[in-house]
């Protein structure tokens, strides 16, 4: 942990906490602080939300799941109820089904989490929510945070502690890097985009089922949100891919052109989900896009603590962004009522390491979203059925995938991302390294380049 200057003697603040974003992780850890009996402030630079449609859908999965419910069990059925089933997912690249896992999860839009996690937080009289309130400075000796509001004035308030849950981009774990010695920070960027287009689907199709998700091999990611309308969404490589995918504006040529690329890669999907209107739409759907984040502690200076995508920024291929955020508050909650002397420090002993397995999944999916050579994208697809006939002959206990989203998280037990990453290891060493060496034999390009000339 990085030096920390000591809480000014005898001072009253005007919190015990200080949450940074009102985001679903934020908003749980204002829950959990609130449980313990704290006054806490919640600070967010939008206005409060409404419209949860404007979001984008997730899942949550039995570990997300598990954290609500320590949280309040009348919050976790609320989500349940509100989401839909999401019973498997199916892995097609190319058009081509090559493995089917049993998951347990609940399919939401983020922003109706956060609403439910919202409303329970506001029935607390010990918590207090102040919208848009942007930080602009932490004075780290005086614990005291100051934000710039509408109106151009600036607000100062001062508390024993603060959690930053201020997204990928914190603002706080940016000012702990630039002013607390041996805080440091490693962001790398997904490299690459996501671009959706919505629809109701067409009328009476039954050839895509609404309680399963599809990843797309490293195209995209299929699946239905709780309003009744499909989502697709399509990775975008901006500076390498066509105009078509990474415009602005709707012409009858690109509409087309990302037609037919949309049935090269996702024919059941084009022909039953998606019309003129989706098309189109494409081209005014915000690009989105993100940073990969570790890091070195959790608690820099010591009365600040950092969690959900602050402390550990994944990418969509995971699945597991809301869910470690939950997590996350569990277990600073639990490390609040534990140890209450220093809390902080036991949250970092505790979540540090899962935090640090956590970045290296996340970058394991996006080496395999961000047009990998022919060779690794070729052994990557081998991998996947290996496994999959591994469990279908009974001579693997489960991938780490099915202990995220998969059924095995809910039925055996959710375990650690530390524990996830040496599992996904042990298995898949011999089998890449056979995969590696058919694609050698086959002569399969072993970078891009060579694939052109060839």
């Amino acid at each position: 942990m990085a030096s920390a200057p000591e809480a000014p003697a005898g001072r009253d603040f005007d919190y015990d906490y200080i949450v940074a974003g009102a985001g679903p992780a934020g908003l749980a850890a204002a829950g959990f602080l609130a449980k313990s009996g704290s006054r806490v402030a919640v600070f967010e630079n939008r206005p409060r939300p409404e419209d949860v449609f404007g979001s984008y859908p997730v899942v949550l999965n039995a570990r997300g799941i598990a954290a609500l419910e320590q949280l309040d069990e009348a919050v976790a059925k609320r989500a349940c109820s509100t989401g839909m089933d999401v019973k498997e997912l199916h892995i097609v690249p190319g058009n081509r089904t090559v493995a089917r896992v049993k998951t347990w999860g609940t399919g939401i839009m983020r922003d109706q989490m956060a609403q439910i996690l919202l409303e329970s937080a506001e029935e607390r009289a010990n918590v207090t929510f102040f919208w848009e309130h942007k930080l602009s400075s932490i004075d780290f000796a005086a614990h005291s945070c100051s934000f710039c509001l509408p109106d151009g004035s600036e607000a100062t308030f001062t508390a024993s502690r603060l959690v930053a849950a201020d997204g990928n981009r914190s603002r706080v774990r940016r000012l702990c890097e630039e002013n607390v010695e041996g805080f440091h920070v490693e962001a790398d960027p997904w490299g690459f985009q996501l671009r959706f287009m919505t629809s109701k689907g067409q009328p009476g199709q039954t050839v895509v089922d609404p309680a399963h998700h599809f990843v797309l091999g490293d195209k995209g990611y299929v699946c239905q949100q709780p309003n009744g309308v499909w989502s697709v969404s399509l990775r975008v490589l901006p500076g390498q891919d066509e105009d078509f995918l990474t415009a602005n504006e709707a012409t009858e040529e690109r509409v087309e052109k990302l037609r037919e690329y949309t049935t090269k890669h996702a024919k059941d999907f084009a022909e039953n989900l998606l019309d003129d209107e989706a098309y189109r739409g494409f081209y005014s759907c915000r690009a989105f896009d993100g940073i990969v984040v570790k890091c070195s502690c959790l608690n820099p200076a010591g009365w600040v603590c950092i969690i959900g995508d602050a402390a550990h920024a994944v990418q969509p291929a995971t699945g597991e962004g809301i869910n470690s955020g939950l997590e996350d508050a569990a277990v600073l909650g639990q490390a609040v009522l534990e140890s209450p002397e220093d809390p902080f420090a036991a949250y970092d002993a505790r979540r540090r390491e899962d935090a640090h397995a956590l970045h290296a999944l996340a970058l394991r999916a996006r080496d395999k979203v961000v047009a990998p050579p022919p060779r690794q994208q070729a052994a990557s697809i081998m991998v996947t059925i290996g496994l999959s006939i591994a469990k279908k002959l009974h001579t693997s206990a489960g991938t780490a995938q099915d202990y995220m989203l998969g059924e095995r998280a809910r039925t055996v037990g959710v375990k650690g991302y530390a524990e996830l990453v040496a599992m996904e290891d042990r298995q898949t060493r011999g089998l890449r390294k056979v995969a590696m060496g058919i694609g050698k034999v086959f002569r399969i390009p072993k970078d891009r380049r060579t694939a052109h000339r060839v």
